[in-house]
């Protein structure tokens, strides 16, 4: 009995030895799928084709700004005949132009006058900088520079009020996203700085709505991000922003981010601001459900009617 029972015991060692030396191999070398669970397979799945991997997606912001005396013609007329300001919701349109800002967008070659001042001989060149943005992340844009005082006069929801700031300069907040094929959908929003420098701690944003809440210290003014004002608009390759102000409204958010004082009363500066931008990929990613062999999305399928039942 124990003969036997030594035997049997030894069999079944065997038996388990010979399942996992066949398992191993139909993992590794006889499973005809092997090619879907080795690692350097990850890279299929990211990629379009074998190798390639997706780019986080970003945007390329080139900005230039052109500057004439107050009141040039130049800034005022001859640019705005190319410039489709309908390009703007009608909503937005005029709630920019109540505070004394332009907006549109251009398509194609710059007119012969503004090319000419871009491309001015040194000094007065125009070197457009660029910003290399993720999409989807804030890129703030300086316009004007820091004044002592400034009183403006602000028309946000149909209502006119004064403000007065200490220290204060002007900025547009810009977010780019990827629209369509080739297209970027771009979102500005006007804000003020002003007062002296504080510290803050600002809080970062966070990988997973799970993770601990992490925070920054952060140096610097009080910021007013005037979002009753803010403008979307989508530019193709070849189209441009174009950003100005009215000139006759004196101490509207227009004339405050456009132009600026000299030494001197006639030495008065108005400015003009074109925006070109370009994404680093093209097309339209598929980023919907996988499908079944059915052509239908996978998942749970709807329950039947009574009548399908019956049939």
């Amino acid at each position: 009995m124990r003969a036997k029972w030594g035997f049997s015991a030894v069999a079944s060692r065997r038996a388990v030895l010979g399942l996992l030396a066949a398992g191993a191999a139909g993992v590794w070398g006889c499973n005809p799928h092997k090619d879907q669970i080795r690692p350097d397979n990850l890279l299929d799945r990211i990629g379009r084709r074998q190798g390639e991997v997706i780019e986080p997606k970003k945007c390329a912001l080139r900005m230039a700004v052109l500057t004439r005396p107050f009141r040039d013609p130049l800034v005022n007329e001859a640019a705005w005949r190319a410039v489709d300001e309908q390009a703007v919701a009608p909503e937005e349109r005029l709630a920019l132009q109540a505070n004394g800002i332009r907006m549109g967008r251009i398509t194609g070659d710059l007119p012969r006058e503004l090319e000419a001042l871009m491309n001015a001989p040194p000094p007065n060149k125009v070197e457009p900088v660029t910003f290399l943005v993720p999409e989807g992340t804030q890129e703030l844009l300086t316009l004007s520079d820091g004044v002592d005082e400034a009183s403006l006069l602000l028309n946000l929801d149909r209502h006119v009020t004064g403000r007065d700031y200490a220290m204060a300069s002007g900025f547009y907040r810009v977010t780019p996203e990827h629209h369509e094929s080739d297209a970027v959908s771009l979102r500005f929003t006007p804000e003020i700085h002003h007062g002296p420098v504080q510290r803050s701690y600002q809080p970062l944003q966070q990988p997973t709505p799970y993770a601990l809440q992490e925070f920054k210290i952060a140096d610097g003014q009080q910021q007013d991000a005037l979002r009753d004002l803010t403008t979307t608009l989508v530019v193709e390759p070849t189209q441009a922003v174009v950003l100005g102000c009215l000139p006759d409204q004196e101490r509207s958010l227009g004339a405050f981010l456009f132009t600026a004082a000299g030494e001197h009363p006639d030495q008065r500066s108005q400015r003009l601001v074109l925006i070109w931008a370009e994404r680093n990929q093209r097309g339209v990613i598929d980023e919907k459900p996988a499908k079944s062999a059915a052509g239908r999305d996978a998942g749970p399928r709807p329950t039947p009617a009574k009548d399908e039942v019956a049939g």
